[in-house]
Protein backbone atom coordinates (compact mmCIF):
# COMPACT_ATOMS: atom_id res chain seq x y z
CA UNK A 1 0.00 0.00 0.00
CA UNK A 2 1.24 3.58 -0.88
CA UNK A 3 2.86 4.96 2.33
CA UNK A 4 1.27 8.54 1.73
CA UNK A 5 -2.58 6.51 1.87
CA UNK A 6 -1.35 4.79 5.01
CA UNK A 7 -0.69 8.06 6.85
CA UNK A 8 -4.29 9.29 5.69
CA UNK A 9 -6.14 6.68 6.53
CA UNK A 10 -4.02 6.53 10.00
CA UNK A 11 -4.70 10.30 10.66
CA UNK A 12 -8.32 9.67 9.43
CA UNK A 13 -9.08 6.97 12.12
CA UNK A 14 -7.22 9.22 14.96
CA UNK A 15 -9.59 11.91 14.00
CA UNK A 16 -12.59 10.05 14.39
CA UNK A 17 -10.85 8.58 17.65
CA UNK A 18 -11.05 11.97 19.23
CA UNK A 19 -14.33 12.83 17.55
CA UNK A 20 -15.84 9.99 19.19
CA UNK A 21 -14.44 10.14 22.82
CA UNK A 22 -16.78 11.77 25.08
CA UNK A 23 -16.59 15.79 25.82
CA UNK A 24 -16.89 14.82 29.79
CA UNK A 25 -13.60 13.31 29.49
CA UNK A 26 -11.46 15.51 28.33
CA UNK A 27 -13.56 17.72 30.58
CA UNK A 28 -11.88 15.09 33.79
CA UNK A 29 -9.10 15.44 33.02
CA UNK A 30 -8.96 19.14 33.81
CA UNK A 31 -11.22 18.40 36.84
CA UNK A 32 -8.60 19.05 40.22
CA UNK A 33 -8.77 16.32 43.24
CA UNK A 34 -10.64 17.77 46.15
CA UNK A 35 -7.82 17.48 48.29
CA UNK A 36 -6.33 19.58 46.12
CA UNK A 37 -9.14 22.66 45.93
CA UNK A 38 -9.28 22.12 49.97
CA UNK A 39 -5.78 22.99 50.76
CA UNK A 40 -5.91 26.30 48.37
CA UNK A 41 -8.55 26.99 50.71
CA UNK A 42 -7.87 25.69 54.29
CA UNK A 43 -4.90 27.72 55.29
CA UNK A 44 -6.92 30.96 54.75
CA UNK A 45 -9.97 29.71 56.47
CA UNK A 46 -8.06 28.85 59.67
CA UNK A 47 -5.60 32.03 59.81
CA UNK A 48 -8.74 34.15 58.76
CA UNK A 49 -10.91 32.89 61.52
CA UNK A 50 -8.17 33.85 64.20
CA UNK A 51 -8.58 30.52 65.99
CA UNK A 52 -6.80 28.63 68.26
CA UNK A 53 -7.33 25.71 66.79
CA UNK A 54 -9.31 23.89 63.24
CA UNK A 55 -10.19 20.71 62.18
CA UNK A 56 -11.85 20.99 58.82
CA UNK A 57 -14.05 17.77 56.55
CA UNK A 58 -14.54 17.90 53.03
CA UNK A 59 -16.82 15.69 51.51
CA UNK A 60 -16.76 15.42 48.00
CA UNK A 61 -19.23 12.97 46.61
CA UNK A 62 -16.64 9.41 46.75
CA UNK A 63 -13.68 11.37 48.09
CA UNK A 64 -13.57 12.91 51.53
CA UNK A 65 -10.53 15.21 52.66
CA UNK A 66 -10.01 16.43 56.49
CA UNK A 67 -7.49 18.93 57.45
CA UNK A 68 -6.39 20.47 60.90
CA UNK A 69 -4.41 23.54 62.19
CA UNK A 70 -3.55 24.73 65.12
CA UNK A 71 -3.19 23.10 68.68
CA UNK A 72 -6.19 20.72 70.63
CA UNK A 73 -4.97 23.08 73.61
CA UNK A 74 -2.72 26.00 74.41
CA UNK A 75 0.66 24.84 74.63
CA UNK A 76 0.19 21.42 73.23
CA UNK A 77 1.71 21.57 69.94
CA UNK A 78 -0.47 19.05 68.73
CA UNK A 79 -2.77 19.29 65.51
CA UNK A 80 -6.69 18.55 65.95
CA UNK A 81 -7.07 14.81 64.58
CA UNK A 82 -10.15 13.45 63.49
CA UNK A 83 -11.14 11.81 66.54
CA UNK A 84 -10.24 15.17 68.63
CA UNK A 85 -13.16 15.51 70.72
CA UNK A 86 -15.40 19.27 70.00
CA UNK A 87 -18.77 21.08 71.00
CA UNK A 88 -20.74 21.19 67.85
CA UNK A 89 -22.93 23.60 69.67
CA UNK A 90 -25.70 24.45 67.29
CA UNK A 91 -25.20 22.04 65.01
CA UNK A 92 -26.83 19.91 67.59
CA UNK A 93 -30.49 21.46 66.38
CA UNK A 94 -30.07 19.75 63.27
CA UNK A 95 -30.03 16.19 64.54
CA UNK A 96 -32.71 17.13 66.50
CA UNK A 97 -34.72 17.52 63.65
CA UNK A 98 -33.37 14.64 62.15
CA UNK A 99 -34.79 12.82 65.09
CA UNK A 100 -38.10 14.40 64.87
CA UNK A 101 -38.04 13.14 61.16
CA UNK A 102 -37.69 9.69 61.81
CA UNK A 103 -40.06 9.31 64.65
CA UNK A 104 -42.75 11.03 61.82
CA UNK A 105 -42.01 8.80 59.32
CA UNK A 106 -42.12 5.95 62.38
CA UNK A 107 -45.73 7.51 62.69
CA UNK A 108 -44.84 7.93 66.51
CA UNK A 109 -45.23 12.05 65.96
CA UNK A 110 -46.60 14.59 63.30
CA UNK A 111 -44.44 17.42 62.94
CA UNK A 112 -47.83 19.27 63.42
CA UNK A 113 -48.49 17.85 66.59
CA UNK A 114 -48.83 20.92 69.21
CA UNK A 115 -46.38 21.27 71.50
CA UNK A 116 -48.97 20.74 74.69
CA UNK A 117 -49.66 17.25 73.29
CA UNK A 118 -46.17 16.12 74.83
CA UNK A 119 -46.35 18.59 78.42
CA UNK A 120 -45.40 16.64 81.04
CA UNK A 121 -48.84 15.93 83.36
CA UNK A 122 -49.72 19.46 84.89
CA UNK A 123 -47.55 21.63 82.60
CA UNK A 124 -49.30 24.17 80.45
CA UNK A 125 -48.00 25.53 77.02
CA UNK A 126 -49.14 29.36 76.27
CA UNK A 127 -51.17 29.91 73.01
CA UNK A 128 -51.71 33.03 71.01
CA UNK A 129 -55.22 31.57 70.04
CA UNK A 130 -56.93 28.34 70.85
CA UNK A 131 -56.51 28.29 67.13
CA UNK A 132 -52.81 28.25 66.72
CA UNK A 133 -50.93 26.59 69.07
CA UNK A 134 -47.25 26.04 69.12
CA UNK A 135 -46.61 22.95 66.66
CA UNK A 136 -42.90 20.58 66.72
CA UNK A 137 -42.79 22.57 63.13
CA UNK A 138 -42.78 25.51 64.69
CA UNK A 139 -39.93 24.51 67.47
CA UNK A 140 -37.66 23.24 64.87
CA UNK A 141 -38.12 26.06 61.97
CA UNK A 142 -37.77 28.94 64.73
CA UNK A 143 -41.11 30.27 64.37
CA UNK A 144 -42.71 29.58 67.84
CA UNK A 145 -42.83 32.93 69.27
CA UNK A 146 -40.64 32.11 72.37
CA UNK A 147 -37.46 34.08 73.40
CA UNK A 148 -33.63 32.53 72.41
CA UNK A 149 -33.02 31.59 76.16
CA UNK A 150 -35.40 31.21 79.17
CA UNK A 151 -35.45 34.13 81.09
CA UNK A 152 -33.49 34.29 84.18
CA UNK A 153 -31.03 32.09 85.74
CA UNK A 154 -27.02 32.56 86.98
CA UNK A 155 -24.60 34.90 85.49
CA UNK A 156 -21.38 33.02 83.91
CA UNK A 157 -22.54 29.98 84.34
CA UNK A 158 -21.45 26.95 82.45
CA UNK A 159 -23.25 26.49 79.04
CA UNK A 160 -25.49 23.88 78.44
CA UNK A 161 -26.18 22.88 81.95
CA UNK A 162 -28.93 25.42 82.51
CA UNK A 163 -32.23 25.72 82.24
CA UNK A 164 -32.78 22.00 83.05
CA UNK A 165 -36.05 20.09 81.46
CA UNK A 166 -38.22 21.12 85.13
CA UNK A 167 -36.81 24.34 84.84
CA UNK A 168 -38.33 25.30 81.53
CA UNK A 169 -41.52 23.79 81.30
CA UNK A 170 -42.11 25.60 84.84
CA UNK A 171 -41.41 28.35 83.21
CA UNK A 172 -42.94 27.99 80.15
CA UNK A 173 -46.65 27.61 82.47
CA UNK A 174 -46.50 31.19 83.02
CA UNK A 175 -44.93 32.33 79.60
CA UNK A 176 -47.06 34.74 77.31
CA UNK A 177 -46.88 34.53 73.86
CA UNK A 178 -47.00 37.98 72.04
CA UNK A 179 -46.73 36.77 68.27
CA UNK A 180 -48.63 34.46 66.66
CA UNK A 181 -46.58 30.63 65.81
CA UNK A 182 -45.19 30.81 62.21
CA UNK A 183 -45.50 34.77 61.96
CA UNK A 184 -41.99 35.65 62.13
CA UNK A 185 -38.19 33.54 62.95
CA UNK A 186 -36.35 34.52 65.61
CA UNK A 187 -33.76 32.04 66.70
CA UNK A 188 -34.71 29.87 69.77
CA UNK A 189 -32.43 27.54 71.67
CA UNK A 190 -35.20 27.50 74.51
CA UNK A 191 -37.82 26.04 71.46
CA UNK A 192 -35.43 23.24 70.58
CA UNK A 193 -34.49 22.35 74.07
CA UNK A 194 -38.55 22.14 74.09
CA UNK A 195 -38.66 19.93 70.97
CA UNK A 196 -36.11 17.53 72.53
CA UNK A 197 -38.87 16.96 75.63
CA UNK A 198 -41.28 16.64 73.74
CA UNK A 199 -39.80 14.20 71.33
CA UNK A 200 -38.34 12.03 74.52
CA UNK A 201 -42.32 12.13 75.82
CA UNK A 202 -43.52 10.64 73.18
CA UNK A 203 -40.66 7.70 72.55
CA UNK A 204 -41.36 7.07 76.40
CA UNK A 205 -37.74 6.90 76.69
CA UNK A 206 -34.84 9.31 77.80
CA UNK A 207 -33.45 11.77 75.27
CA UNK A 208 -30.10 10.60 75.16
CA UNK A 209 -31.23 6.49 74.45
CA UNK A 210 -33.71 7.93 71.84
CA UNK A 211 -30.66 9.59 70.42
CA UNK A 212 -28.37 6.86 69.92
CA UNK A 213 -31.14 4.70 68.79
CA UNK A 214 -32.51 6.69 65.95
CA UNK A 215 -28.91 8.74 64.64
CA UNK A 216 -25.73 8.17 66.48
CA UNK A 217 -25.87 3.84 66.54
CA UNK A 218 -26.72 3.22 62.99
CA UNK A 219 -24.98 5.86 61.58
CA UNK A 220 -21.64 4.85 63.14
CA UNK A 221 -21.04 7.71 65.65
CA UNK A 222 -19.19 6.17 68.43
CA UNK A 223 -18.18 9.43 69.83
CA UNK A 224 -21.06 11.69 69.69
CA UNK A 225 -22.78 11.95 73.08
CA UNK A 226 -24.23 14.02 75.64
CA UNK A 227 -22.50 12.39 78.51
CA UNK A 228 -19.05 12.09 77.75
CA UNK A 229 -17.02 9.55 79.51
CA UNK A 230 -13.05 9.78 80.59
CA UNK A 231 -11.40 9.10 77.16
CA UNK A 232 -13.45 11.67 75.24
CA UNK A 233 -12.91 14.34 77.71
CA UNK A 234 -8.96 13.58 77.41
CA UNK A 235 -9.62 14.39 73.75
CA UNK A 236 -11.87 17.51 74.13
CA UNK A 237 -10.05 20.57 72.20
CA UNK A 238 -9.95 23.73 74.23
CA UNK A 239 -9.98 27.16 73.29
CA UNK A 240 -10.55 30.78 75.25
CA UNK A 241 -12.40 30.32 78.20
CA UNK A 242 -13.38 26.50 78.02
CA UNK A 243 -16.44 24.98 79.54
CA UNK A 244 -16.06 22.00 81.45
CA UNK A 245 -16.55 18.54 79.99
CA UNK A 246 -19.77 17.25 81.47
CA UNK A 247 -22.86 16.31 81.43
CA UNK A 248 -24.67 18.35 78.95
CA UNK A 249 -28.19 16.61 78.31
CA UNK A 250 -29.99 20.27 79.71
CA UNK A 251 -29.14 21.24 76.35
CA UNK A 252 -29.99 18.22 74.78
CA UNK A 253 -31.83 19.36 71.81
CA UNK A 254 -30.13 23.00 71.94
CA UNK A 255 -26.51 22.50 71.50
CA UNK A 256 -25.37 20.06 74.47
CA UNK A 257 -23.95 17.44 71.61
CA UNK A 258 -19.83 16.02 71.90
CA UNK A 259 -18.73 14.95 68.48
CA UNK A 260 -15.42 14.31 66.20
CA UNK A 261 -14.27 15.33 62.93
CA UNK A 262 -14.81 12.11 61.78
CA UNK A 263 -18.25 11.29 63.31
CA UNK A 264 -19.36 14.49 61.34
CA UNK A 265 -18.07 13.80 58.15
CA UNK A 266 -20.15 10.32 58.88
CA UNK A 267 -23.47 12.19 59.48
CA UNK A 268 -22.71 14.42 56.85
CA UNK A 269 -22.65 11.63 54.14
CA UNK A 270 -26.36 10.83 54.47
CA UNK A 271 -27.53 14.35 52.82
CA UNK A 272 -24.86 13.78 49.91
CA UNK A 273 -25.01 11.58 46.77
CA UNK A 274 -27.70 8.95 47.54
CA UNK A 275 -29.85 10.92 49.72
CA UNK A 276 -32.47 8.49 51.66
CA UNK A 277 -36.18 10.23 52.38
CA UNK A 278 -34.65 10.92 55.61
CA UNK A 279 -32.32 13.38 54.39
CA UNK A 280 -34.70 14.93 51.97
CA UNK A 281 -37.22 15.08 54.32
CA UNK A 282 -35.00 17.10 57.16
CA UNK A 283 -33.55 19.38 54.69
CA UNK A 284 -36.86 20.94 53.67
CA UNK A 285 -37.63 24.18 53.46
CA UNK A 286 -40.78 25.37 55.41
CA UNK A 287 -40.54 29.45 55.48
CA UNK A 288 -39.13 31.82 52.70
CA UNK A 289 -38.29 34.99 54.21
CA UNK A 290 -40.51 37.03 52.05
CA UNK A 291 -43.55 34.90 53.76
CA UNK A 292 -42.76 36.04 57.54
CA UNK A 293 -43.11 39.53 59.20
CA UNK A 294 -39.43 39.15 60.17
CA UNK A 295 -36.53 37.10 60.86
CA UNK A 296 -33.93 37.43 63.04
CA UNK A 297 -30.67 36.08 64.21
CA UNK A 298 -29.74 33.69 61.40
CA UNK A 299 -28.11 36.11 58.34
CA UNK A 300 -24.74 35.35 59.62
CA UNK A 301 -22.54 33.47 57.14
CA UNK A 302 -25.17 35.28 54.82
CA UNK A 303 -28.42 35.79 54.18
CA UNK A 304 -31.31 33.62 55.05
CA UNK A 305 -33.36 32.87 51.76
CA UNK A 306 -35.43 30.25 53.37
CA UNK A 307 -35.75 28.04 57.06
CA UNK A 308 -36.24 24.65 57.19
CA UNK A 309 -35.62 22.46 60.28
CA UNK A 310 -32.66 23.71 61.93
CA UNK A 311 -31.01 24.51 58.45
CA UNK A 312 -31.04 27.55 56.15
CA UNK A 313 -30.66 27.96 52.64
CA UNK A 314 -28.89 31.22 51.34
CA UNK A 315 -29.82 32.22 48.05
CA UNK A 316 -27.27 32.14 45.04
CA UNK A 317 -25.22 35.17 44.28
CA UNK A 318 -22.90 35.56 41.36
CA UNK A 319 -19.90 34.14 43.05
CA UNK A 320 -21.59 31.36 45.29
CA UNK A 321 -24.30 28.63 44.63
CA UNK A 322 -27.02 28.35 46.86
CA UNK A 323 -25.85 26.67 50.38
CA UNK A 324 -27.95 24.90 52.49
CA UNK A 325 -25.94 25.65 56.30
CA UNK A 326 -26.64 25.91 59.70
CA UNK A 327 -23.82 28.00 62.11
CA UNK A 328 -22.92 26.83 66.05
CA UNK A 329 -20.92 28.53 69.02
CA UNK A 330 -20.38 27.79 72.65
CA UNK A 331 -18.50 26.87 75.31
CA UNK A 332 -14.78 27.90 73.23
CA UNK A 333 -16.26 26.06 70.14
CA UNK A 334 -17.49 27.72 66.74
CA UNK A 335 -18.58 25.35 64.46
CA UNK A 336 -20.30 25.49 60.94
CA UNK A 337 -21.38 22.86 58.07
CA UNK A 338 -22.34 24.15 54.53
CA UNK A 339 -23.80 21.99 52.20
CA UNK A 340 -24.75 21.88 47.94
CA UNK A 341 -26.54 18.59 48.51
CA UNK A 342 -27.32 18.11 45.05
CA UNK A 343 -23.74 18.27 43.82
CA UNK A 344 -22.88 16.04 46.79
CA UNK A 345 -20.66 18.86 48.61
CA UNK A 346 -20.69 19.38 52.02
CA UNK A 347 -18.22 20.91 54.44
CA UNK A 348 -17.64 21.02 58.55
CA UNK A 349 -15.05 23.16 60.35
CA UNK A 350 -15.01 23.43 64.33
CA UNK A 351 -12.49 25.97 65.45
CA UNK A 352 -11.83 26.50 69.37
CA UNK A 353 -11.75 30.76 69.65
CA UNK A 354 -8.91 33.05 71.02
CA UNK A 355 -9.51 36.41 71.72
CA UNK A 356 -9.13 36.87 67.81
CA UNK A 357 -11.72 34.43 66.50
CA UNK A 358 -13.94 36.09 63.98
CA UNK A 359 -17.38 34.03 62.97
CA UNK A 360 -17.71 35.75 59.80
CA UNK A 361 -14.27 35.22 58.41
CA UNK A 362 -14.23 31.60 58.72
CA UNK A 363 -17.90 31.07 56.96
CA UNK A 364 -16.84 33.18 54.06
CA UNK A 365 -13.85 31.41 53.59
CA UNK A 366 -16.00 28.18 53.93
CA UNK A 367 -18.44 29.25 51.43
CA UNK A 368 -15.86 30.42 49.14
CA UNK A 369 -14.24 27.09 49.42
CA UNK A 370 -17.75 24.92 48.62
CA UNK A 371 -18.11 27.70 45.74
CA UNK A 372 -14.99 26.54 44.17
CA UNK A 373 -15.84 22.41 44.88
CA UNK A 374 -18.81 23.34 42.89
CA UNK A 375 -17.18 24.77 39.71
CA UNK A 376 -14.57 22.32 40.16
CA UNK A 377 -17.09 19.62 39.51
CA UNK A 378 -18.62 21.75 36.63
CA UNK A 379 -15.41 20.81 34.70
Amino acid sequence: MDIRLLKKISLSLLALAFASTPLWSYAQQNARLASQVVDDHAEHIFYGSGAMGMALVVVDNNQQVFRSFGETRPGSDVRPREDSVVRIASLTKLITSEVLVKMAQQGKVSINDPLRKYAPAGARVPGYSGTNPITLLNLATHTSGLPREQPGGVAHRNVFTWPTKSDRWNWLSVAKLTVPPGARASYSNLAFDLLSDALSKAANKPYPQLLREQITQPLGMTDTTLTPNASQCSRLMVGLRPSPCINTIAAAGSGGLYSTPADMGRWMRQFLGQRTTTAEMAQKMYYKRSDLVSLKGMDVPGMADSLGMGWVTMAPTPLLPRIIQKTGGGGGFITYVAMVPQRGIGVFVVVTRSELTKFKNMSDGVNDLVAELVRNNEL
